[in-house]
């Protein structure tokens, strides 16, 4: 991590395949993407989490996305980085049904 200008880089390695990402933390996951509808799925975090969410978007941000887009960035950027093994794990447990 480098800190410039107030602003946090942020170095990830992403996987063999696609080499290195790099910009702010605000870059990579407070941006936000065209979501055909908001969703009709809930989902419970602990109330810590809420908070700590909900304070990230409104600060670096400043009060741009709101947190549906937040959380939506980093499952995106999680299904990313974790793909192969998701795949790899689901495949051991998958059992046939013939």
């Amino acid at each position: 991590m480098k800190k410039t200008q107030n602003k946090v880089e942020v170095t990830i390695k992403v996987n063999q395949e696609t080499g290195i990402a790099k910009g702010t933390y605000e870059k990579l996951f407070l941006n936000k993407k065209n979501m055909e509808k908001r969703g009709e799925k809930s989902i419970y975090l602990r109330e810590e989490y809420d908070q700590r969410l909900s304070r990230i978007a409104q600060i670096i941000s400043g009060d741009k996305i709101p947190l549906h887009s937040y959380l939506d960035n980093i499952l995106s950027h999680l299904f990313d980085l974790f793909e192969s093994m998701i795949i790899e794990e689901f495949e051991a447990n998958c059992k046939p049904i013939f």
